[in-house]
């Protein structure tokens, strides 16, 4: 059964009640007695619940968390852009862009180049390491 924190608002007495979710919760306060005062309060709760982890159980939850991360990362360019930052990634893209602009301009003056246009460099000889 949950428990409850209450407060009177005309006398400022706080006190629990343990009563079911479904049930009213109460309009009287029991220190003055009256009615219409009553307020229910928010609190932390008991703690329960909240799990803890340590060692390697941590340590398992941390990479896996990040094993996520990763591959949303590589399908997804907005999720991305947030985890680097938006002016790395936007560095990333213009570096990414100009290089392979780049390598496209190789390969252009690469297909330029005929057969007929390499000459060899010269003779080639053996040298011996002189235990023959």
């Amino acid at each position: 059964m949950p428990t409850y924190e209450h407060r009177c608002k005309l006398c400022e007495h706080e006190w629990e009640d343990f009563y079911s979710i479904k049930a009213d919760p109460p309009t009287v306060c029991p220190s003055c007695e009256k009615e219409g005062g009553v307020e229910r309060l928010i609190s932390g709760g008991s703690g329960k619940g909240i799990m803890v982890l340590t060692g390697r159980e941590l340590k398992g939850r941390i990479y896996s968390d990040a094993m996520k991360a990763r591959k949303r990362a590589a399908t997804d360019e907005n999720y991305r852009a947030n985890i680097i930052g938006e002016d790395k990634y936007h560095q990333r893209q213009l570096k990414k862009d100009a290089l392979q602009n780049d390598l496209v301009n190789i390969g252009k003056d690469a297909s330029k180049i005929k057969s007929t246009d390499i000459k060899p460099s010269g003779v080639v000889r053996r040298v011996s390491s002189g235990k023959e």
